[in-house]
């Protein structure tokens, strides 16, 4: 039997790698050229475990602490059995000989409670046998084995093993576990720097060392670097190896790095970057940051292949909009003066410009750079003078139907400009916001001659001139 332990991912879906923390539209631009991407920072590459597994070994002090007293008390030693299998099972990582002193008294204790209860009846009462295992032609308990396999030569202290029945039943799972064959810690690539800890203390293994192990529950962890590149362990039956690689850590991530920053496609991914790549079994891809145009290689099949980023898609634009417009500017007329002067209009600038507050609605079509409207606009002069008469009124207002043709910021217009003008102008809009625009507009009005009674000549209008500008709002 063979057991591999390597620096692999579980398959989940394709990932990238971020060689630096990327800016919010560096994620977007690979999100978009790799869509349900998984986005994790290189380190995740060098090391996958999470924690530092003190959590489960403090709960695993606190457990033994409070299941002693148990001892003493009637069927304590189920309480005993259950609450401390739970609390070794969990523990997945031993950072020291003290963490691995702890699990081995933990061990003693659990076993002399499944000992003490189930006695003669171990693999005959079926409620024993998630406690026991199978060495060579015997059934023992097995938190025994996994206890012997941490320190078999370390004799059992008076308050793990209190009874002599237990401690006589404790070296004889010793003995037999001394007797069978041994199983084995194979070390593969490692990357530069690493050291190997198993069972809680470093070990002096190299590429390719192999060190004999008594059979039972062994706890494996490749450290380089300051980092944890690999974590694990593993229940080995006699005659089995464990193999454990690791052979990418910070000196070579850091290679990758410099690779990933000076050169293009083509460059080969290193042998020992391979391994915990390859071990996605996905499309995996390396980033660099780019301000929005970050620089995105696949590396999974050993060679590095740029990726062309996908491009944000533009935002559609609905050929229809309806545009409303408030605001103010300015009309001008001779007329001003020429009808007004009998009523004591002053032959000045003044009488011939008005402040004209202005709306305007209209409906617009466009069609990439091409647009078009219909609309009307208005404008009111306001100040003493600034009116025409017209039979019994006076007209203040001066409303502009209008079409325009251009393109969706500038348009040309044309219209009848009421009360007696054809207008021929300009309009424009800006958006300043989503739905905020900032418009401007100037027509210029041609008089068309009024018939008047009979016996009287036609009214001929002056020309007159009006722009204005102001703030619209656009309705998709």
């Amino acid at each position: 039997m063979s057991l591999v332990l390597l620096l692999i991912t579980a398959a989940h879906a394709d990932r990238v790698y971020w060689v630096a923390p990327p800016a919010p539209a560096d994620t977007d631009a690979v999100a978009r050229t790799v869509p349900g991407v998984k986005a994790m920072p290189l380190d995740d590459l060098v090391s996958t475990s999470t924690g530092d597994g003190s959590a489960a070994i403090d709960a695993l002090r606190a457990e033994l602490a409070s299941v002693r007293p148990l001892l003493s008390e009637f069927d304590g030693e189920l309480k005993i059995m259950a609450r401390l299998r739970k609390a070794t099972t969990d523990v997945t990582r031993l950072r020291s000989a003290e963490d691995a002193e702890l699990m081995r008294h933990a061990l003693l204790v659990e076993g002399n409670a499944v000992h003490r209860y189930f006695g003669d009846r171990l693999g005959l009462d079926p409620a024993s046998l998630p406690y026991t295992r199978t060495l060579g032609p015997a059934l023992v308990v097995a938190a025994w084995v996994d206890a012997v396999a941490l320190d078999g030569t370390a004799n059992p202290d008076e308050t793990d093993l209190p009874e002599k029945p237990q401690r006589l039943s404790y070296d004889g799972v010793r003995a037999l576990m001394n007797a069978m064959p041994a199983a084995s810690l194979e070390i593969g690539k490692l990357a530069s720097g690493a050291e190997v800890w198993l069972d809680g203390k470093r070990v002096n293994a190299a590429a390719g060392s192999r060190t004999l192990l008594v059979p039972g529950r062994h706890f494996i962890s490749v450290r380089a670097g300051g980092a944890e590149l690999l974590s694990g362990d593993a229940e080995l039956t006699e005659g089995a190896t464990m193999r454990a690689e690791a052979p990418f850590g910070p000196v070579e991530r850091d290679a990758l790095v410099a690779l990933v920053k000076s050169a293009d496609a083509g460059w080969a991914v290193s042998e020992a970057a391979m391994v915990p790549i390859s071990g996605a079994k996905e499309p995996v891809y390396l980033a660099l940051p780019g301000a929005g145009r970050p620089k995105l290689a696949r590396v999974d099949r050993g060679t590095a292949e740029m990726t062309k980023l996908v491009a944000p898609e533009k935002a559609k634009i609905p050929p229809i909009s309806v545009h409303a417009a408030l605001g103010a500017g300015w009309v001008s007329t001779g007329d001003f003066f020429l009808q007004n002067v009998d009523a004591g209009a002053p032959y000045d600038a003044a009488t011939v410009n008005a402040v004209a507050p202005a709306v305007s609605v209209d409906v617009a079509y466009r069609k990439g750079l091409f647009a078009t409207s219909a609309g009307v606009s208005a404008q009111f002069a306001v100040g003493e003078f600034h009116e025409l008469p017209s039979g019994d009124e006076a007209l203040r207002s001066f409303v502009y139907p209008h079409v325009g043709v251009g393109l969706p910021w500038v348009q040309v217009t044309v219209g009848p400009m009421l009360p007696w003008y054809l207008g021929v102008g300009l309009k424009g809009r800006v958006a300043v916001a989503s739905d905020l625009e900032v418009v401007a507009n100037m027509v210029v009005g041609a008089g068309i001659d009024v018939a008047r009674e009979a016996g009287q000549p036609a009214y001929e209008p002056l020309p007159l001139y009006a722009a204005w500008g102001g703030v619209g709002w656009k309705f998709d």
